[in-house]
Parts: C-alpha cells; sequence; structure tokens
C-alpha cells in the first residue's frame, strides 16, 4: 500500500508538481513546523511564476521542463526530509478530539430535547454513501465530488467552470484514511470535456469520468441518486461528507442543524473547509438533498438580512434546471 509520501514522489515523478504541492499544504496546514508550511508555499510561489512566464512566451519549453525539474527535485528532498522525521502513528491529517463528560447524576434526564440517538446501521449507510464521494484535483485546486451516475460527476461550478478547465482535473476515489491513520490507496480517474454542463447561478457543474482499464470498473463506487423529495425543515439535521482543507475524506456529525431556507438555498450549521466545495449533503435518511457550494455571512431572505451559516444548493432545484423547469 502506497504511503503518503509516496503518493507524492509518484506525482513530482510524473511532473504533477501542482498536484503534490496542493496534497503537501492540505497535510501540513496546523500539523506542522511553520518552517515546513513556508517551503512548500515557496515552492508553489516558483510553479505560479514560472506558469505566468511561460504565458507571456519569456520562457521556451526547455526552460520550462528544466526549471520544473529544479522545482521537483528541491520538494523530493524536502519530502524525504519530511518523512525521516515522521514516526509511523502520526497522522498525515489533523482531526480534532472530542471529549463527552458524562452526567454526574442518574437523575438527570437522558434526551435533552429532540433525540439524536440513532441505530448502529445508520452508520454503516454512512459508510456505504462515502465510497461515491472523491477528491477534486484542479490545476487551481482541489474541492469534493460526487457520483450521481457510474461516469458522472457532480461539483460545483466554481470548482470547475468550463470543459477545457474539466480536461485538466481529476478525481481521486478513496482518499481516506484507515483506522491507524494511514492513508489508504486511492484511485485517480482522468476527467473529461466531452458532455460537460454547468450552472453558474445555482453553482453546479456535471463531469464526465474517463473509465481507465487499470483502475477499480466506475461502478465499484456506488452513485448517490438526486431525487426531488421535500427539503430538510428548520431544526433538522443534515450530514456533510468532504475533503476539508483538501484532505482526506472527513464527516461532520455534530451541530448539523438547519436553520434556514431561502429559495434554492438551504443554510446550515454544519462544519465544512475550503475544499468541502461540491460535497452532497444528506439528510438523516442519507438522501442528498443539497449540493454544499458557500459559507460565511449569508443573505437569508428577500429583504437582504444575512447570517453567518453554512449553505447549500436544494436538490430539487438543480433536478428542475436538468428538467428545463428553471
Amino acid at each position: 500500500m502506497a504511503t503518503f509520501f509516496d503518493r507524492i514522489r509518484e506525482l513530482l515523478a510524473g511532473d504533477e508538481a501542482e498536484a503534490a504541492v496542493e496534497q503537501l499544504l492540505a497535510a501540513l496546514k496546523g500539523t506542522s513546523r511553520p518552517e515546513d508550511l513556508r517551503e512548500v508555499i515557496v515552492q508553489a510561489g516558483r510553479l505560479s511564476r514560472l506558469r505566468k512566464q511561460a504565458r507571456k512566451g519569456f520562457l521556451s519549453e526547455d526552460q520550462l521542463a528544466r526549471e520544473r525539474a529544479r522545482i521537483a527535485d528541491s520538494l523530493l528532498q524536502f519530502v524525504d526530509e519530511l518523512a525521516a522525521r515522521t514516526v509511523a502513528a502520526d497522522r498525515p491529517f489533523a482531526t480534532a478530539g472530542v471529549s463527552f463528560e458524562p452526567p454526574a447524576s442518574a437523575a438527570l434526564e437522558k434526551i435533552f430535547g429532540a433525540s439524536h440517538l440513532k441505530g448502529i446501521a445508520w452508520l454503516a449507510r454512512g459508510i456505504e454513501v462515502a465510497a461515491s464521494v472523491c477528491r477534486v484535483v484542479t490545476p487551481q485546486g482541489v474541492g469534493t465530488g460526487f457520483l450521481v451516475a457510474p461516469d458522472r460527476l457532480l461539483t460545483n461550478h466554481h470548482v470547475i467552470a468550463e470543459p477545457g478547465f474539466a480536461a485538466k482535473s481529476f478525481a481521486e476515489m478513496n482518499f481516506q484514511e484507515d483506522a491507524s491513520g494511514a492513508l489508504q490507496t486511492f484511485y485517480r480517474y482522468r476527467l473529461s470535456a466531452e458532455g460537460f454542463q454547468t450552472h453558474a447561478e445555482l453553482d453546479w457543474s456535471l463531469v464526465r469520468i474517463e473509465r481507465d482499464a487499470a483502475l477499480p470498473p466506475l461502478e465499484s463506487w456506488g452513485v448517490l441518486p438526486l431525487e426531488t423529495g421535500p427539503p430538510p425543515e428548520v431544526g433538522e439535521h443534515v450530514t456533510i461528507i468532504q475533503h476539508p482543507g483538501g484532505g482526506a475524506k472527513q464527516i461532520a456529525l455534530t451541530a448539523n442543524q438547519v436553520v434556514n431556507l431561502f429559495e434554492h438555498r438551504l443554510q446550515y450549521t454544519t462544519d465544512t473547509l475550503p475544499g468541502s466545495s461540491g460535497s452532497p449533503v444528506f439528510n438523516d435518511a442519507w438522501k442528498v438533498v443539497a449540493l454544499h457550494h458557500a459559507g460565511g455571512n449569508l443573505v437569508k431572505n428577500q429583504r437582504g438580512d444575512r447570517m453567518y451559516a453554512n449553505e447549500g444548493i436544494l436538490v430539487a432545484k438543480l433536478v428542475e434546471r436538468w428538467n428545463g423547469k428553471a
């Protein structure tokens, strides 16, 4: 099984320095020494300057290749040093621990308000649907997406905005950690410009995934169908499976309350981070009810009043658009 560092080395060997830098940045944020993060940021800046110089015609192809090779060599040395300092028990991605103190008195109520108790089978179903969620790697950053058909990926318009951009992007399935904290084997599928659909206002893009005989069949990851049932009501809970910070797949299970519905928007307190854009928002029956796309000081009504929350586009509105009703 390839380790995180092995995967970075493979990317660098394949002249995919931008993807290597994205993964290193996601892994090092909040988990490493400041000087390590600065080193990767410096190399990211070098790559950005090279791209600009190449676009302006200041570099020949040979010069560009030589400079990229130098950056890759610097990153390989850095990865080797980082791997040597990293003990096997260290997790490559930060996860916050949760502690809970039980009531001191048995006389206290055991259910506070609505019950949040769920059967263990609910967790098992969550693991099943999580297989369809993937990391979306583009030339400009990392987001999240999910399969709505074996060869169709749904993500945000602001993650992949046009066909040419889709052709330069990838879907990474199974980019997640195992119980020991090690990054599992994951699989990178190329995306295609063919059949690309998008909608800027509703912030969705539907992208085709290319089949690859060397990779698991796309059908093996399952799909998350888009259904047009009623949206969750205010006070109900929604769960998001995502790639926060562009890192390993995670799930938000606490403080997941719907706080507002406004036109095509579902607003909630479920935790997300940059990189979570394009994630599926599930109701308690593990049905996709929204496509997560934004967070912050959001408009909550026609008057223009605002609230601090996260937001997804209701699936029913997406389906209406695809059926020509909106």
